[in-house]
């Protein structure tokens, strides 16, 4: 890895996830350190701070300094009414976790947002790991014949795909139905290509998701979902991929545009509660690849 002069970075596996220490999320950082910690992401599609004892507050203000947070929706999830912005994930015995899909936040919308932060805030002893996704370490794995075949195809991606399965039955009940109904008319089914190319990086990637993608477009039924299976099963290879153990006071920070990510569920009855903000858009990507161009 690069040597940066604010930050200390350690790989967690060849080609994503890497652990950043020498930080303190609870002060104001300088732009020079948000900067080294978006260089680190856009190489490695997702970065984790360990031993962060922060307020949600805090969490949602050092998202700020990359983009714009999305207002959250209590819907699916609760939302803490002091930070508009923050969604509480909360699984226990009541409410066990049922989201143990390979996904990407944000793919069943026409603009997908860019970055999502995750906090532990309560997790158990043992369990309920994150693993998350290269989808341009995936991309690169294919054969040649793959990649010519996908490029230029695109593929529908629908909310109610997880949304309206029955392992999400409970979060239609109550007076919670026409939240989830205003989010379901909100968020109608939406085309994104297979293969896209990082906006930052330049590099190509798949996109798709196992919780939304329902089927290619322009393929026979039957061929679209043969490949579609072929493609699950292959962004799930280790080789593309890390695990984070979660620690009390850890947080995560992913790019969707390339990666997936996976919440392990193995700990019920056990509490995990964590809190999640959303980065709309990539101000600071933005801005190099518009220096970039000018220098060009």
């Amino acid at each position: 890895m690069e040597d940066y002069e604010k930050i200390t970075v350690a790989p967690v596996t060849p080609c994503v996830g890497a652990v950043i220490g020498d930080v303190d999320l609870s002060t104001a950082l300088d732009d020079q350190t948000i900067a080294e910690i978006h260089d680190v992401l856009m190489a490695r599609h997702v970065v984790f701070f360990r031993d962060q004892a922060i307020s949600p507050q805090q969490h949602a203000d050092f998202a700020r300094r990359f983009g714009p947070l999305r207002k959250a929706q209590r819907a699916a999830f609760e939302v803490l009414d002091d930070v508009s912005e923050m969604q509480v994930l909360i699984n226990d015995r009541e409410r066990p976790p049922n989201v143990n899909h390979y996904h990407s936040d944000g793919i069943f919308r026409t603009n997908p947002e860019f970055g999502s932060i995750l906090y532990g805030v309560d997790v158990p002893v043992a369990g309920g790991d994150t693993i998350f996704v290269s989808l341009a370490a995936a991309y690169d794995g294919l054969s040649n014949g793959m990649k010519d075949y996908l490029e230029g195809l695109s593929a529908v991606n629908d909310f109610m795909k997880l949304h309206g399965s029955p392992a999400k039955a409970r979060s239609w009940k109550g007076d919670n139905f026409a939240r989830m109904d205003a989010m379901r008319q909100d968020n109608p089914p939406v085309e994104h290509p297979l293969v896209r190319v990082h906006p930052v990086t330049g590099r190509k990637h798949l996109y798709l998701s196992e919780s939304f993608t329902t089927h290619i477009i322009g393929v026979d039924a039957e061929e679209s979902q043969r490949v579609l299976d072929f493609l699950f099963r292959h962004v799930a290879k280790p080789e593309y991929q890390c695990r984070f153990m979660w620690r009390r006071h850890s947080m995560a920070f992913w790019d969707n545009r390339a990666s997936l990510h996976y919440a392990v569920a193995d700990y019920w009855p056990e509490t995990r509660r964590m809190n999640r903000v959303t980065i709309v858009t990539d101000d600071i990507g933005a801005s190099s690849v518009t220096t970039l161009s000018r220098q060009a």
